[in-house]
């Protein structure tokens, strides 16, 4: 079978065709910081993507290849550290809120008669999940993972269920 071969028009000698962003090192550099300005400052970052030229069909995929690259993150590491936010600083502050606590307050008729510190249960919780994700002992599982866990457990649950209805 031949294959096909488009006319020189086509392809433009062999430079890439206008609809595609340009690919050049400065560009690239460019858009990284872009990029990078945009998750400092808490904005979207596909949106800054699409902005400076990337797909919008592939601009999630071309963000999360940027932001894995090691000059982006030792960039971003350095914009925290310049911010304040060092590693021992985050660190101790986690540490703060492992142990948070919060106060309850009862009340009878609308005053307010006892109040008690307990333990902020969900705070804590959320920052050990944390914690554990950035030390790399929890990685978030994908919803496939999810179900296929729920079905076992079903599938488990009938099986017990049936062995209990023949005994």
């Amino acid at each position: 079978m031949p294959t096909k071969k488009f006319p020189a028009s086509k392809t433009r000698g062999g430079v890439q065709p206008k609809h595609h962003a340009r690919k050049d090192k400065i560009t690239a550099m460019m858009r990284r910081a872009q990029i990078l300005k945009a998750a400092v400052e808490g904005r979207d970052v596909k949106k800054a993507a699409i902005e400076t030229g990337i797909s919008p069909k592939s601009a999630s995929q071309q963000v999360s290849m940027i932001l894995k690259e090691p000059a982006v993150r030792a960039s971003f590491a350095m914009i925290m550290e310049e911010a304040g936010l060092s590693d021992k600083f985050l660190a101790e502050k986690v540490k703060a809120l492992v142990d948070a606590k919060q106060t309850l307050y009862f009340q009878k008729d609308g005053i307010v008669t006892d109040s008690r510190e307990v333990e902020a249960l969900e705070t804590q919780r959320k920052t050990l999940e944390l914690a554990a994700k950035l030390k790399g002992h929890l990685r978030e599982q994908s919803q496939l993972d999810v179900n296929v866990g729920i079905m076992a457990m079903v599938v488990a649950a009938m099986k017990a269920k049936a062995e209990a209805d023949e005994a």
